[in-house]
């Protein structure tokens, strides 16, 4: 079978067949190539301009890997490396940015790309001329398969890509994960992937960088302050909040570019635009580190009522005023989506118990509250964020200890 080598600074060369190619010729998978990975954060990490096509060939690659050590036969291979290339086509312009506009319509990118799956008829046709059916791509992406841990698990192609690839082109140097390692010592145990308790350092490494990786790129307040920014205005405008509406042909005709320029051509966010070219960026006023469970309910079911109230404590705007509630998800360490170990013993792989401090660590959620503002307003705004914040932090550890 003929094969097209792509030089990846991650990974090498990734080898593509001729069928494979085909599938990748697509205006679905080349629309990635203008859908950033990281959106924005090249105002803080210049080299971050990477691209979701990107991460989706590094994917592909790697559950190629899988396959591979887990003696899937050829057949299975192709299905599972198709799954990893195509498991990000239904994400939004701004990749996860854009995110809440679907959610808030009951949908998600998972969703979409099974919808595109479905409905786009080119992107089924170049499938099948790679001799496997859309149903079994479909079962991988939907998470039916037995095979779809690979794809979207505890530890899966997709994040050990874009760890690793993320922490590449930013510079940052969290990503240092023994991918090989962790590729090499999997097996399918119980329909899951399981790791061999032999590469838990490994596995420990990876909890470790995405944790860094989260907190130093991800929710980098700059970049944060960028994209709250940017989404506050997108959100104004019926052309992106009609998302999960969208045929998919209306969908898929929709990148990074097409919305840059939609909202730099309306008066209602042009200055959003402007600001973000000259690099004026709302600052932090206020900020709070919370473990799972300790946000006060109101910050994440009604933001704006937040802001609200802190304007009026304030005397600031309220529309310079952004709140941003990012997190760390929970890596499953502890419950039915958990992490899974097995040793190797006469009978085969069989699972086993461990205890880790680190993985313990990593397995709640972590989260952020920031308050932004523009620098004439950052003292009030302060002020009244303690204020508000600090009476409902006390209301919560008054009932969290009984009083």
């Amino acid at each position: 079978m003929p094969l097209k080598l792509i030089k990846d600074p991650v990974h090498g060369y990734i080898e593509v067949s001729s069928e494979e190619l085909q599938v990748i010729d697509t205006r679905a998978v080349q629309r990635l190539r203008r859908i950033s990975q990281l959106p924005l954060v090249y105002l803080v990490y210049p080299g971050a301009r990477h691209s979701r096509f990107d991460h989706s060939l590094g994917c592909m690659h790697l559950a190629g890997e899988f396959a591979k050590s887990l003696g899937l036969d050829e057949y299975r291979m192709k299905v599972l490396r198709l799954a990893g290339l195509l498991h990000d086509v239904g994400h939004t312009p701004y990749s996860h940015l854009f995110e809440t506009i679907l959610e808030e319509a009951g949908s998600n990118h998972e969703a979409m790309t099974a919808k595109i799956l479905r409905e786009d008829s080119e992107l089924a046709e170049a499938i099948e001329k790679c001799s496997i059916t859309l149903k079994d791509i479909l079962y991988v992406v939907e998470g039916r398969a037995p095979e779809s841990t690979i794809i979207s698990g505890p530890i899966d192609a997709d994040k050990l890509d874009f760890l690793v690839r993320d922490s590449y082109f930013t510079g940052a140097p969290y990503g240092l994960i023994d991918v090989r390692r962790i590729v090499l010592r999997s097996r399918l145990v119980n329909n899951k992937l399981a790791i061999n308790i032999n590469a838990v350092g490994a596995v420990e490494e990876m909890a470790l960088a995405r944790y860094q990786n989260y907190m130093n790129i991800y929710l980098h307040h700059t970049a944060r302050a960028a994209q709250i920014l940017f989404l506050s205005g997108a959100k104004l405008l019926d052309e992106i909040s009609g998302f999960p509406d969208m045929s998919v042909e209306e969908y898929l005709s929709h990148d990074d570019y097409t919305i840059w320029c939609i909202m730099k051509n309306n008066d209602k966010t042009r200055w959003i635009i402007d600001r973000i070219e000259r690099r004026i960026i709302p600052k932090v006023a206020y900020e709070l580190r919370l473990r799972e469970g300790e946000i006060p309910a109101e910050v994440l079911r009604t933001p704006g009522q937040v802001i609200d109230e802190i304007s009026s404590l304030s005397g600031a705007p309220e529309d310079r005023i952004w709140i941003d509630t990012p997190y760390i998800t929970s890596l499953p360490f502890r419950n039915s989506e958990e992490i899974v170990f097995y040793e190797e013993g006469d009978g085969g792989p069989r699972p086993v118990e461990y205890s880790s401090p680190l993985l313990e660590f990593t397995s709640t959620m972590y989260a952020i509250v920031r308050i932004y503002t523009d620098p004439p307003f950052l003292e009030q705004v302060r002020l009244a964020s303690e204020k508000y914040f600090g009476e409902r932090i006390r209301i919560f550890s008054q009932k969290s200890s009984g009083k």
